[in-house]
């Protein structure tokens, strides 16, 4: 016969436990440096596991961010660590602990929660959307025209190495600054920077070269703009794996790509998550040089509290409509909303009673448009969002609208 289960907080002592019940249902191995970054960026009081007897079966976790969002930032609970046994599936494990993250989330009056799908037929039942999707991008750099000079009269701007340690002072402000930017992006604490993106761990290289870090500066000698990458393989063969690439001008990521497609002995290029509207393929006389080798949903967005995500964020063009939403999991959510938006802002009440919807949606499908990355009138196409007044969905579009599109740099 099964045991109890039974769930509860767990604190630095379960979490070699925890790791283990992760590592088990996501295939990697037990040991890896994973489990001492968790020890320290793990918030215990967010944290939620099932046990079945003594023994930890179910793990879910939540980072407290901010994620930016059209016009500024909200706070969001980062979904994290979700996983339950092999040998405990199919129990309820995954929806309890889940469920009990939504609500200790909107407790914390989060209005945002966010993850990223390791299955994408899970998290919708929840409520939550595709709001942000990536590009992996694949150059053959060894071969062929390297990308376009810069243009004449352009700013002169200059590429160095730099350490990885004591980098977070140097490359914060400009990940802020395209924070501001772009909606989808977490905010990250200082551990954060120290431990995930500033750590360079042998184990977990898998036979590449550590990590290189080069900023770019302008004229004036101050940073606009950095990459972090590594090399794997063996010359002619070598391939340059970007990490992460951040810059707020244009005119300094494009000369990070061409750096990155120009460095020496190195046969090709691949920058696995990527906006979609990276300019990077129109450096090249020929498009086709810089390939989208693979197309995916990376930040999934569920809306906690409808009211005030959407009276959260700014917006590009007046509307007006009355939203008819579904929500099985938050009674307060279903129902039927009037919004209207003004001058970059959107005043959203309860509908008066009687009120014929424009359209009518259920919550993930809205969590899907809410970054601007989703239309809705695609989703009107796919049967998720149904219009019940002509052009409805379109003028919302517009109203969505962000001048870049939703990105999310990094797994969570």
């Amino acid at each position: 016969m099964p045991g109890e289960l039974t769930f509860r907080r767990i604190d630095a002592s379960d979490a070699e436990a925890f790791q283990r019940c992760a590592a088990i249902a996501f295939h990697t191995p037990c040991d890896s440096p994973q489990l001492e970054r968790f020890r320290h960026l793990a918030e215990w009081d967010r944290t939620l596991a099932a046990f079945d007897g003594d023994e930890l079966v179910g793990s879910s976790a939540a980072y407290s961010h901010k994620l930016s969002v059209p016009g500024g930032e909200l706070p969001s609970a980062g979904i994290t660590w979700i996983a339950v046994l092999p040998t405990h599936r199919r129990r309820g494990i995954l929806t309890r602990m889940l469920d009990e993250q939504i609500a200790a989330a909107r407790a914390r009056g989060e209005p945002l929660a966010a993850l990223w799908a390791s299955e994408g037929a899970i998290y919708g039942r929840f409520g939550f959307g595709p709001a942000a999707s990536r590009a992996r991008f694949t150059v053959a750099t060894g071969a062929g025209a390297p990308p376009r000079e810069a243009h004449a009269g352009a700013r002169p701007l200059r590429i160095r190495f730099h350490e990885l340690a004591g980098a977070r002072p140097l490359l914060g402000p400009l990940f802020e600054r395209v924070r501001a930017q772009r909606p989808g992006m977490p905010t990250r604490t200082d551990d954060w920077w120290d431990r995930r993106v500033l750590t360079d761990a042998a184990a977990e290289r898998d036979g590449a070269t550590d990590k290189r870090l080069v900023v770019v500066h302008g004229d004036d000698g101050a940073a606009d703009g950095y990459a972090i990458y590594r090399e794997r393989g063996e010359e002619p063969a070598v391939t340059l794996e970007l990490l992460e690439l951040i810059a707020p001008a244009d005119d300094a990521a494009a000369a990070l790509w061409r750096f990155l497609c120009s460095v020496d002995l190195v046969a090709r290029l691949d920058a696995p998550n990527r906006p979609l509207d990276d300019p990077l393929p129109l450096l090249f006389a020929d498009l086709r040089r810089a390939r989208v080798s693979e197309l995916g949903d990376s930040l999934w967005v569920r809306l906690l509290d409808v009211r005030a995500a959407l009276e959260g964020r700014a917006w590009a063009a007046d509307a007006r409509l009355t939203l008819a939403l579904r929500d099985d999991r938050i009674a307060q959510n279903a129902g039927s909303w009037s919004v209207e938006i003004a001058g970059g802002a959107a005043r959203v009440r309860p509908a008066p009673p009687g009120s014929a919807p424009d359209l009518s949606t259920d919550v993930r499908w809205l969590g899907a448009a809410y970054l601007g990355g989703t239309p809705l009138t695609r989703l009107v196409a796919g049967g998720l969002v149904e219009e019940h007044t002509s052009g409805a969905a379109e003028r919302l579009d517009v109203a969505l609208h962000v001048p870049r599109a939703p990105w999310a740099p990094e797994v969570f």
